[in-house]
C-alpha cells in the first residue's frame, strides 16, 4: 500500500534534493590549486614604436583539473601572433579587452595533479613606448610582469632595445637590471626574481633616446584635460569604479584587476644561427670529431691543404683572411718545424675550451635543452634531405654540402653506407674532400704510376660511401697525437668549496643557462611582459 507524503515530508524532500543538487556546483574560487614553475619573458621594442611579447610559462597543478589559463596584457592594443605548447601544438585563444584585458588560452588536455604544461604566447603590443618626462629626448618602456594569485618560482625578463641603441645611452627605471649583455648587434637589458609571493608584483623600466623608434607616445596634450575631468567627474567616477568592481568581484573572485601597462614577450626559446662546429659543442659531439670538423671547413675554403697523413697529420697554411674565430684558433695550433707543421695536442684541447665558452656565451639567455633538440633535428633533416635526393647527382651535391652536419649523426658510418647503396654511380664534381681521399687514403687502383691520384668522374656508391667513412675516421683519429694527455687537459678542474655553495644547480631538463652560474637568466624563458593579472581554471 503505498501512502502519499505529508506536506511537511515533502518540504523536507525538496530541501534535501536542493542541497545536492546544489553540493555539485563547483566553488567560484576554482577547480584546485596551481604555480608557475617559470614566467621567463623577452621583449622587443622594435623601431616601429610596438614591442613584441613573447612568453615562456610553465604551470603546475598541484591539485584538481584545470582547462586553460589567461595570461594578462599591457593593454587593449595587441594583437596575438602565435600560441602553442612546449610540443609545438597550436593552442585555441580567445582576445579579451573588457574589465581584465588579456589573453585566455585553453589547453590541449586537461591538466591534472602534478602535471604541467608550457605555454609559449607571442603577441605585438602597441602604446607601450611613452615620452620619458624625467629625460628630455628619451623615450621609455615601462612593463609590470603579468602577476599570479599564487607562487612564482622564477621570473626572468629581458627586453632588446632597438638597433643602434648604445650601452652608454640606455636607462634604467627605479629597478636596477641584473646586467646588459648583446645580442646580435642589440643591447639587452636583463632583469630575474625568484619565489614571488602570491599577487607580488614586479615591474621593470628602460629608456634611451627617442631617435630610435619612429613613433612613440606623450601626456601632455592631455594633462589639463584630466585636471578638468579629475574635478569635475570625481564622484561619477568613485561611484562608477564601485560597480565595476562588484560586477567583476560576481563574474570572476579569482581574477586581479589590471595595472599600469606593460609589455613583456616571451623569450626566445631556441638560440638559432649557430655553425656546425658550434652545434657540435652543445651536442656533445667526440673532441676530435668537432676538431676534424673545423678541419674540414679550413679545407673547404682552400685555407688548409693535408700534406702528409703518416706518421702524423701535417698541414700547410694557405690562407688566414676570412676565418672564423675557432678557424683562427685551429691555425694557430698548427707548430711549424718546416714548410707543414704538425698540430698541438695542448693547442687543440685549448681551442675546444675556449670554444665550450664561448658558446656558452651564446646561448646564456636561451633554453639549453630547446636549443639542443633543435640542432638535433637540424641534423635530421639533412640526412632526410640527402636521402630524398632523386638522383645520384643532387644526393652527391647535398651530402658535400651538408657533411659538417651529417657528421654529427649517431651511427655516421652505418648510416652512410646504407645512403649510398650498390649499383649507384656517383659524380664527384662537387666533391671537395675527395682529392684529400685520393691523395692519401684511395687504393692502389686510384694511382698513377707515379703515385699521383687518378681523376675520376663518378665513383660506384659503396666506393663513395667508403671513402666519406675513411678520411673522417681515420681524420679524426690522426688529429690528437697523444690521446690520453689530450683528454685529461678537457677535465674541468674541480671547483673549490666556496665557488660550489655560490652557484646554483643546474638543471638538465627543460629551460636552463648553458653557463656554469644559473644566475644568468635564459631567454627563452616565458618573460611575461604584461602588465595584467594571469588566472587558470
Amino acid at each position: 500500500m503505498v501512502r502519499l507524503s505529508t506536506p511537511r515530508s515533502m518540504f523536507l524532500i525538496m530541501v534535501s534534493l536542493l542541497f545536492i543538487s546544489f553540493s555539485c556546483i563547483p566553488l567560484v574560487y576554482g577547480p584546485g590549486t596551481y604555480h608557475i614553475e617559470k614566467q621567463w619573458i623577452k621583449i622587443w621594442i622594435n623601431k616601429n614604436g610596438t614591442i613584441d611579447l613573447f612568453y615562456n610559462l610553465t604551470f603546475v597543478c598541484d591539485s584538481g583539473v584545470f582547462t586553460w589559463i589567461r595570461i594578462g596584457q599591457p593593454n587593449k592594443d595587441f594583437t596575438i601572433w602565435s600560441c602553442v605548447d612546449e610540443y609545438d601544438r597550436n593552442l585555441t585563444t580567445t582576445k579579451i579587452v573588457d574589465d581584465w584585458t588579456g589573453v585566455t588560452i585553453f589547453f590541449k588536455d586537461a591538466i591534472q595533479i602534478g602535471e604541467k604544461i608550457t605555454i609559449l604566447l607571442l603577441t605585438n603590443v602597441d602604446r607601450m613606448i611613452w615620452e620619458d618626462e624625467m629625460n628630455p629626448g628619451n623615450v621609455a618602456l615601462l612593463f609590470n610582469a603579468t602577476w599570479w594569485e599564487v607562487n612564482v618560482v622564477d621570473l626572468r625578463i629581458a627586453a632588446v632595445l632597438p638597433e643602434n641603441v648604445k650601452k652608454e645611452e640606455i636607462v634604467s627605471g627605479e629597478i636596477q637590471w641584473n646586467e646588459t649583455y648583446a645580442e646580435e648587434e642589440r643591447w639587452v637589458a636583463y632583469w630575474e626574481r625568484s619565489n614571488l609571493h602570491p599577487n607580488e608584483q614586479f615591474q621593470i623600466g628602460v629608456g634611451f633616446p627617442e631617435k630610435y623608434v619612429d613613433t612613440y607616445y606623450s601626456k601632455r596634450p592631455w594633462d589639463w584635460l584630466g585636471g578638468v575631468l579629475t574635478s569635475l567627474v570625481l564622484p561619477v567616477v568613485a561611484v562608477s569604479i564601485i560597480v565595476v568592481a562588484a560586477v567583476v568581484l560576481f563574474r570572476n573572485l579569482r581574477r586581479v584587476p589590471y595595472s599600469k601597462p606593460g609589455f613583456s614577450m616571451e623569450a626566445l626559446g631556441v638560440r638559432r644561427g649557430l655553425t656546425a662546429v658550434e652545434a657540435a659543442i652543445l651536442l656533445d659531439i667526440e673532441p676530435r670529431r668537432i676538431l676534424t670538423m673545423i678541419l674540414f671547413g679550413l679545407m673547404r675554403k682552400g685555407a688548409v691543404k693535408i700534406a702528409e697523413t703518416k706518421p702524423k697529420l701535417r698541414l700547410q697554411v694557405v690562407s688566414t683572411a676570412g676565418l672564423r674565430y675557432y678557424e683562427d684558433w685551429f691555425t694557430d695550433a698548427v707548430v711549424f718545424e718546416s714548410r707543414a707543421g704538425t698540430l698541438s695536442d695542448e693547442r687543440l684541447s685549448s681551442l675546444i675550451l675556449k670554444l665550450l665558452r664561448e658558446v656558452d656565451k651564446k646561448i646564456k639567455y636561451y633554453c639549453r635543452a630547446d636549443t639542443v633538440k633543435h640542432y638535433q633535428k637540424t641534423v635530421e633533416k639533412a640526412w632526410r634531405q640527402v636521402r630524398k635526393a632523386g638522383t645520384p647527382e643532387v644526393k652527391a651535391e647535398v651530402f658535400n654540402e651538408e657533411i659538417e652536419w651529417l657528421m654529427m649523426a649517431p651511427r655516421f658510418k652505418s648510416r652512410v653506407k646504407r645512403t649510398f647503396r650498390r649499383g649507384e654511380e656517383i659524380p664527384v664534381q662537387s666533391s671537395w674532400w675527395l682529392s684529400y681521399w685520393a691523395t692519401h687514403y684511395a687504393p692502389s687502383r686510384f694511382r698513377s704510376v707515379e703515385g699521383k691520384p687518378v681523376t675520376a668522374q663518378s665513383l660506384p656508391g659503396v666506393q663513395f660511401a667508403n671513402a666519406a667513412v675513411t678520411i673522417i675516421e681515420s681524420t679524426a683519429g690522426r688529429i690528437v697525437t697523444n690521446l690520453e694527455a689530450f683528454s685529461k687537459s678537457l677535465i674541468p678542474v674541480t671547483p673549490s668549496a666556496e665557488s660550489k655553495t655560490s652557484r646554483a644547480p643546474v638543471s638538465r631538463g627543460g629551460c636552463v643557462c648553458a653557463c656554469a652560474s644559473c644566475a644568468c637568466a635564459c631567454a627563452c624563458a616565458s618573460c611575461a611582459c604584461a602588465c595584467a593579472s594571469g588566472g587558470a581554471g
